[in-house]
């Protein structure tokens, strides 16, 4: 299965990384797109270089904003018992633009029917602060699995991460609460680019992610 892994390359870093700047400061991604993708939505096919790369950009835009600020959660665990369906609301604590100068795209290339871009992000001295508290803290890590249906097209699949987001809060709950608790609160951050496939007619990613519980709600509480 083709790989779309999150990786610091120490021989890349040593040429492109700024002086002065730690290796999690620099962070670098090999990203795919489709070149014709199984939903057509009026564009040529296959599709030209700069469609899917316009694409690709759109996607790493969307996780390098979960890389460097994270989210806001509030998951509702699902109980059957009490007829409660499971619910999940993830908010953004802020986003990187689109054209940002810290994006770089540093190399792409044909693989078969996917167009491959190594793209590279520099966290700016405004971002750096708050994306080292993260990381420099003793914070929960958890990983998860989420889809997104193959044939809602490929602008959905970034879809894929907050389910992924959503599936690595559940099982640090699980394992964090012997019983089901009726609401949990908190934060989280992308702690690597998400590891893409096509699994099964989903867009499947693997999502590892730094957790902050604020507050658990338990049921015998209200």
């Amino acid at each position: 299965m083709r790989r779309a892994t999150f990786i610091l390359f120490i021989s890349l870093l040593a040429t492109v990384m700024p002086v002065g700047f730690a290796a999690d400061e620099y962070v670098v991604a090999e990203v795919w797109a489709e070149l014709d993708p199984i939903v057509a939505d009026g564009s040529a096919r296959p599709l030209p270089r700069e469609v899917a790369l316009d694409r690709l950009l759109d996607e790493v835009q969307y996780v390098v904003s979960g890389l460097v600020y994270g989210y806001r959660f509030v998951y509702v665990p699902g109980d059957p018992s009490r007829e409660i369906a499971e619910s999940f609301q993830l908010e953004p604590h802020a986003s990187t633009p689109r054209g940002d100068p810290g994006l770089t795209v540093l190399q792409t290339w044909i693989d078969e029917d996917r167009l491959v871009a190594r793209v590279g992000y520099e966290v700016s001295a405004e971002q750096r602060g708050w994306y080292q508290g993260w990381h420099s803290s003793a914070n929960a890590r958890s990983t998860g699995i989420g889809v997104s249906s193959l044939f809602l097209g490929p602008t959905r699949k970034a879809g894929a991460v907050s389910d992924g987001i959503r599936s690595a809060v559940r099982e640090h709950v699980r394992a964090l609460e012997f019983t089901r608790p009726q609401q949990v609160t908190g934060a989280v951050l992308l702690a690597a680019y998400p590891d893409f496939g096509i699994v099964r007619g989903n867009y499947q990613a693997t999502v590892d992610i730094l957790l902050q519980i604020d507050r658990i709600d338990k049921f015998e509480t209200f």
